[in-house]
Formats: C-alpha cells, sequence, structure tokens
C-alpha cells in the first residue's frame, strides 16, 4: 500500500509541476475569467452596452397611404426599444440612401393592403434578435389599427386577449410532467455533463497512456517495475493523474468564479435555482468517477502495449472511439431520450456514463433500474481493470511494433510467466 501512494504521490506531482500542465492551467483560467466578462470587454472597446445601443437606434419608417395609421402609431410608440421616425424626404432608393450615410440606423418599409401587411426591414447589423423586436412591435401596431377597424371595444379587446389557463398534471398522484421550461432546464445540464465526461475520458485517458508509454520508451519502466508491482504501479498512475486533473478542473472553476464576482452578474443565482437539477449533482459525479476508471483502465493498458510515445495515439483510437460513439448517441438522444435504443445502450457499460446521465436528466428512470445499471458498470469497471491489470504486468515488459491483438496475447503470456 506504501508503494500505491509512493506512485500517486509521483504521478500526481510530475503532473502538477510540469510547465505543461501550469501554462495550460493559466491559459484556461485566464480564458474562464474572460468568458465570464466578455460582455463587460466587449462594452469597454465598445463604449456602450447592448441595451443603450438598442435604445438609441432609430428607425425610419417609409410607407404608402394605406399603412399611414400604422407608421403614425409606431411614430408615437414610446414604450419599445426603437425610436420609429416617419421618413417624408423621398422614394425607398433616398431612405436606403438615408440610412448607408448614418441618418438613419435601419429603414422599415411597409406596403400592401392592412390585412395582408408586406414589412421590409434594412439594417447592416447581425443581430437577428433586434429584427424578431422590431417585427413584434409591427405586429403589435397592426393588430391595433384592425381592432380599431373593427369597431372593438376595450372589453371585447380584453375578451379576445386574454390568455387561456393551461395546466400540465400527471396521470396518477405521485406522477410527473415534464413541461417546456423543465425540459429546457434539464436539457442544457445534461448537454454540459455528457460534454464533461466526454472531454475527461479523451483527455484523462490519453495523458494515463502517454504517460506508461513515455516511461515505458525511456526506459525508466524497468526501474520502476524491479520496485513496484506492476499492477499496484497502474492503479497507481490511474490515480495521480485523476488527482492532477481534479486540481486542474478545480482550478479553472475557482477562476471562474472569480470571473463571475468580477462581472458583477447575477445569473448563477438563477441557475443554481432554475437550471441545475441538485438531486442530479451526486450522480453525475458518480458516473463521471466510474466513466473515468473504466476508460483510464483500458488507456492504462493499451499505453503498456506500445514501445513509444508516438504510438499511444494509434493505441487509443479504439477507445477513443468508442467515447465518441457514446458523445454522438448522447447527443442524438437529447431529442428522443426515451427511445428504446437509447434505454438498451445505456446498459453497455462504456455507454452507460453519459446515456443513463442523459435519461435520467431528460425523463423519469425506475430507482430499481439505476441500481442495476449502475451495478453493471461497477462490476464492469472492476473486471476491466483487473484483465487491463493482468495486461500491464506483461505490457510493460514487452518492446517492439504495435499489435493490438498480438500485444494483447504477449502480454497475457508474460504475465502468466511472472506469476
Amino acid at each position: 500500500m506504501n508503494n500505491f501512494w509512493i506512485t500517486v504521490a509521483h504521478t500526481a506531482g510530475k503532473r502538477l509541476k510540469s510547465k505543461a500542465f501550469l501554462w495550460s492551467t493559466i491559459i484556461m483560467s485566464v480564458i474562464a475569467i474572460g468568458l465570464m466578462n466578455v460582455e463587460n470587454i466587449a462594452n469597454t472597446f465598445t463604449g456602450s452596452d447592448k441595451d443603450d445601443e438598442k435604445a438609441q437606434s432609430t428607425i425610419a419608417v417609409i410607407s404608402d397611404i394605406e399603412n399611414a395609421e400604422i407608421t403614425e402609431l409606431l411614430s408615437s410608440y414610446d414604450e419599445g426599444e426603437f425610436n420609429y421616425v416617419k421618413y417624408t424626404d423621398g422614394s425607398l432608393e433616398d431612405a436606403k440612401e438615408a440610412v448607408e450615410s448614418s441618418e438613419y440606423d435601419y429603414l422599415l418599409a411597409l406596403s400592401g393592403e392592412t390585412v395582408n401587411l408586406e414589412v421590409e426591414f434594412y439594417g447592416a447589423g447581425t443581430d437577428f434578435m433586434l429584427a424578431q423586436q422590431v417585427r413584434t412591435e409591427v405586429q403589435r401596431m397592426k393588430e391595433t389599427v384592425v381592432t380599431n377597424e373593427l369597431g372593438l371595444n376595450e372589453q371585447e379587446l380584453a375578451m379576445i386577449y386574454s390568455p387561456i389557463n393551461f395546466s400540465e398534471l400527471p396521470l396518477s398522484e405521485n406522477g410527473a410532467v415534464q413541461t417546456e421550461e423543465s425540459h429546457m432546464q434539464s436539457y442544457w445540464m445534461v448537454y454540459g455533463i455528457v460534454f464533461a465526461i466526454y472531454m475527461i475520458i479523451i483527455l484523462f485517458g490519453s495523458m494515463i497512456a502517454t504517460e506508461v508509454a513515455t516511461e515505458k520508451s525511456s526506459r525508466v519502466m524497468e526501474l520502476i517495475v524491479s520496485s513496484v508491482n506492476p499492477v499496484t504501479q497502474m492503479f497507481g498512475k490511474i490515480t495521480g493523474i485523476g488527482l492532477s486533473g481534479i486540481v486542474n478542473i478545480g482550478v479553472i472553476l475557482v477562476a471562474a468564479y472569480v470571473g463571475y464576482i468580477i462581472s458583477g452578474a447575477t445569473y448563477l443565482d438563477t441557475m443554481l435555482r432554475d437550471v441545475i437539477d441538485l438531486s442530479l449533482i451526486g450522480y453525475a459525479v458518480l458516473l463521471v468517477v466510474l466513466g473515468y476508471l473504466l476508460y483510464g483502465g483500458v488507456a492504462a493498458m493499451l499505453g503498456a502495449l506500445v514501445s513509444r510515445a508516438e504510438e499511444v495515439n494509434q493505441a487509443l483510437q479504439p477507445l477513443i472511439f468508442l467515447a465518441m460513439i457514446a458523445f454522438f448517441i448522447s447527443m442524438f438522444g437529447l431529442n428522443v431520450p426515451d427511445a428504446t435504443f437509447i434505454t438498451v445502450l445505456s446498459y453497455i457499460p462504456f455507454f452507460t456514463p453519459q446515456l443513463l446521465f442523459l435519461r435520467m436528466g431528460m425523463t423519469p428512470v425506475a430507482t430499481w433500474e439505476i441500481v442495476v445499471i449502475i451495478t453493471i458498470l461497477v462490476i464492469s469497471v472492476i473486471l476491466i481493470n483487473l484483465l487491463a491489470a493482468r495486461i500491464y504486468k506483461g505490457g510493460v515488459l514487452m518492446y517492439g511494433k504495435f499489435s493490438f491483438k498480438g500485444g494483447i496475447k504477449q502480454a497475457l503470456r508474460f504475465s502468466k510467466k511472472e506469476n
């Protein structure tokens, strides 16, 4: 056990002290702080914030006689985010030239009958939300004109526009239904966790395999094996790199929180209250750890089969393909989380970390099913790591050209001889 913790400390310490780790952590932390303050940074360069820009935008309105009333309503509309100005100095082409010469920010052209109103919005901006806001305000003015022409009084208008009382209720007393709001909250949380699991598997798996292959190619492995049991060494490296990864992620999260404090924003409280389901966080951590141990054991095994660090990418391809398949299935499954194939694939250990969390976040999953799937995953982690340790034990003593099938057979033979 002492050798295990020595290996953990050595692996984690070497990773934490490396220049690549330090610089990558610093760069990612700076990026995290920057992303938290991207709006403030943009405002610093533009000299104005987005809301002020919208409030100051002037829209020239040109229309024919039939739509003069709508134009007058827009010009006198003070509750919106734009300043509408009736253009009377020429034709549509003249109005376009006025916008191009910065006399106005945008141009709005109204034509056709009021019932079938045609609206053309001219501008050089790239904010599609701005055009949607203008469309909403023009629609509101059209409704006002049409209802006035019909001679409806305020009471009749209130009856038309009063919203219905719509509720979603479960069939059973203890049942549950998913509203559009709760669906979107689950969607973004599941998307973030699934992406995090994918990145942890890919990045940390590559670190483990590269660490093993580098020591093996430099012949340091032969000295280590003489004093430390290969199995102890493998699990020590997996744990050490996992701890260094936790430090890396922790520092970046702290940097992101510092950036959030500096930004003066308050959306984190809303996310914790409305977006992030705290009841799923425990399952997310459990699945991340089990997924890391599952893929990490295989990565260590594959790293032991290669003789040079340059061959690591080739050796890791099957593992990376598995992780990518699980990720792409999860992305597709966000739209159909209750599909039969998603349910079936969630029982396969290499897909379980992402797909089970997807199902738990997007659909009701029975407790017994969660227990069964996680039990299968735990048993698979144990069995696969025992097999990986056996192959690792023989693989660290092998040198030569990498061969997946032949390498495993030879490593198993070497492992038996060691026993």
